[in-house]
């Protein structure tokens, strides 16, 4: 060995052994936490013990679709009070109101029976209320609390960590965790729209959501496991005992009682879900009789942790090319409902595509009106582009009424709560049809929030059957009587020609659009009239136009709206 080749293995030992002891001090790895429940696993007291042996031998599927609050928190309820072994819920809201509560004075019953419970919430969304976080987080062994993507290692961060969070990390900030499901024994699960909180499942005062979930009971349900397994283990998820502050609480022994039955108005607010969730005929006739049993493929769609993967034809994540690939294989017709109506980019290339390559292609869209909208920000520019998905897509779009005349057949009135007098009615659900053959229902809106930034979940449903019943829901949630139609103002010569054509070179700038004449409008159904797509020859003799933001005009969110839509295209992908 020569001189030289001496100094260099020397040199690679000391690299070595500083490296050694570098890796010494680390803490080592902890271990994947598998979650998936391998022995077998029966409901004695749950009708739903007999479709969970059924599907699991015969490798099939059973849907209900929830589509009424009242009967979502049922479902949840009674699952909660038939788990045996494990509950897993993963949400981006928990508000600590009357519904929060229940469903924790529940879980916290069931983990008193052995249930091992994992409950993750999302960070930006969670209510910091210290007290509360500490006594769920230390309330029973059993029950396990993680926080999803927080700022801090505390849940009040000081403004020199808020700073930073928002802006120097604001990337890693600004992804959120958008998923909800609930897992019962590895073997029945619930995804879709609704986080937890009284206005999804019809309790609230001031507004309610029409929202969708789809309870699945089969072989399927181990991947949404398989995707919570992934969250829960990810960097990205804490403890949150761990956070400082609550850390501090604990030990002072510091939280407050969710038991309190009187003080959530427990008898008035649940009284009828309470005895339906443990009287094994009303929850067979509920989601048993009710539901379907499914023999074509149904599958999980999750992203991954942090939304980083880049997978199929536009290299994007596993929801948005699952919902981008039915649409782009779509022949005959497509249905969507979801409350945010944002297409830009990419997407307004695949639409433009569609249209052009499928002429006759229908495609039905149930979105929010201004008057029924929860975010004015998010309408705003849907109201910017409408011109786009009216002339260029040749979108047929409904816009929900805020207090639409079926509400009570949406939303389960519910005697104890009193509704304010500004009550309305709000679409919260996302729910694709393609070809009336595939139904898709989770968590995903139609826009840049769900595309890049969020994370999403959905399940996909290959039966006719359970489409037709998807289908007939938002149809119904379409009809007149419930929402407004959007068609193209009708033509005043030469003048329309003129503003159309401004108008299209304000849409050519990014952040500026001041051209106050719009191309499209609300328009309200005759009374005796036939419904007509707003390209039909009879649509004006048939339809009267009620203006871009009916019920709303001259007020704070009207004028919000023509300032966001004028002035600040550029944050569009933000919202």
């Amino acid at each position: 060995m020569t001189k030289n080749q001496r100094y260099l293995v020397v040199i690679l030992l000391s690299i070595c052994s500083l490296s050694c002891r570098h890796l010494s001090r680390q803490q080592p790895l902890a271990p994947i936490e598998d979650l998936h429940i391998y022995e077998d696993v029966s409901f004695p007291e749950s009708p739903f013990d007999g479709k969970v042996r059924q599907t699991f031998q015969d490798k099939t599927h059973h849907i209900s679709i929830l589509n009424v609050g009242d009967e979502a928190l049922l479902a949840r309820i009674h699952l909660i009070r038939a788990a045996q072994k494990a509950i897993y819920i993963q949400t981006f809201i928990w508000t600590n109101d009357e519904v929060g509560r229940w469903v924790v004075k529940e879980l916290v019953k069931a983990a008193e029976r052995g249930v091992k419970i994992k409950l993750m919430v999302d960070y930006l969304t969670l209510e910091k209320n210290l007290n509360n976080i500490a006594y769920l987080a230390a309330i029973h062994p059993n029950i396990e609390f993680k926080i999803y993507n927080p700022i801090a290692k505390k849940i009040r961060p000081s403004a020199l960590q808020l700073i930073k969070g928002y802006g120097i990390d604001f990337k890693k900030t600004n992804r959120r965790m958008h998923n909800k499901i609930v897992v019962i024994d590895d073997r029945i699960g619930i995804t879709g729209g609704r986080n937890i909180e009284n206005d999804y499942y019809d309790r609230g005062a001031g507004r309610n959501f029409k929202d969708r979930d789809v309870l699945v009971v089969g072989p399927e349900v181990k991947s949404m496991t398989d995707s919570f397994m992934e969250y829960w283990n990810f960097r990205l998820s804490v403890a949150a005992d761990d956070m400082v502050d609550i850390h501090h609480l604990i030990e002072e022994g510091v939280g407050y009682d969710a038991d309190g039955s009187q003080d959530i108005g427990f008898n008035a607010l649940f009284g009828d879900v309470d005895s339906c969730a443990s009287d094994d005929g009303c929850i067979k006739e509920a989601f048993i009789d009710a539901g379907f049993d499914v023999k074509g493929k149904v599958e999980f769609v999750a992203d991954k942790p942090g939304k980083s993967e880049r997978i199929g034809k536009y290299k994007t994540t596993a929801v948005t090319d699952s919902v981008l690939s039915f649409l782009e294989d779509s022949k005959g017709s497509i249905v969507m409902q979801t409350p945010y109506l944002i297409v830009s980019g990419k997407s307004s290339k695949i639409f433009k595509r569609l249209r052009r390559n499928n002429p006759g292609l229908e495609i039905l869209v149930s979105s929010n009106s201004l008057a029924a909208a929860d975010h004015v920000h998010a309408y705003a520019f849907s109201f910017k582009n409408k011109k786009r998905y009216v002339r260029n897509f040749r979108w047929r779009i409904f816009e929900f009424k805020p207090a639409p005349k079926d509400a009570d057949l949406m939303i389960r009135p519910i005697a104890a709560v009193v509704r304010a007098k500004k009550y309305y009615v709000c679409i919260h659900a996302k729910s694709y049809i393609f070809d009336d053959k595939i139904a898709w229902i989770g968590s995903f809106n139609l826009d840049p929030r769900s595309k890049y930034l969020n994370t999403e979940v959905g399940l996909v449903v290959h039966d006719e059957t359970v489409a037709a019943a998807l289908k007939k829901d938002i149809q119904r949630d379409m009809a007149p009587q419930n929402s407004w139609t959007i068609g193209k103002k009708k033509n005043i010569p030469v003048v329309s020609h003129v503003s159309d054509s401004i108008d299209d070179v304000m849409d050519a700038v990014p952040v500026v659009h001041v051209w106050p004449f719009r191309y499209t409008s609300n328009f309200e159904l005759k009374e005796g009239k036939e419904e007509v797509p707003f390209y039909h020859e009879k649509f004006y003799e048939n339809y009267d136009s009620v203006g871009p933001f009916p019920q709303m005009e001259m007020t704070v969110a009207e004028i919000e709206t023509r300032l966001l839509k004028s002035f600040f295209g550029v944050v569009e992908g933000l919202m």
